[in-house]
């Protein structure tokens, strides 16, 4: 098994913990309990997590569809209740599972990075940041869960 089979395994199951939103550079916006799944996708060649948590606006769903290509590119589609609308977020990255993907008029293309950091057996940390056109990136979005079952 390859060690990118190993993280997606590892990432399988149910979590609880905490989802931080920030809007603004150091300014939280919600902090508040969130709950994701993950299942394996086709024989766990890729896995899907579907996650929930609450904004000052109410309850948010989101759903990340993970996965890495033979060639060790990671692949992730993303969509949030709150954070993308009715759009997909293709994100992609080499480098352990961290994904970027962009958004925005062409003109003006902001860019979001994700990172999924897994600790087998129990801990999970989900971790976003926004980058501007310039370039400059603040933190947007933090999830840091354990393992429930």
């Amino acid at each position: 098994m390859s060690p990118n089979r190993d993280l997606l395994d590892a990432l399988v199951g149910e979590w609880a913990g905490t989802y931080r939103l920030w809007l603004q550079p150091e300014v939280l916006r919600t902090e508040g309990p969130s709950r994701c799944t993950s299942k394996p996708v086709l024989n766990g060649r890729f896995v899907a997590l579907d996650y929930e948590w609450s904004d000052i606006d109410g309850p948010q769903l989101g759903s990340m569809l993970l996965g890495c290509s033979d060639e060790g590119v990671w692949e992730m589609v993303w969509v949030d209740s709150w954070h993308a609308g009715r759009s997909m977020m293709f994100c992609t990255g080499t480098t352990g599972i961290e994904v970027v993907g962009t958004y925005g008029p062409s003109e003006e293309q902001w860019s979001w990075r994700t990172r999924v950091e897994v600790s087998p057996p129990d801990r999970l940390l989900i971790t976003a940041w926004n980058i501007t056109p310039g370039g400059d990136e603040a933190k947007a979005t933090e999830a840091t869960y354990r393992r429930s079952s």
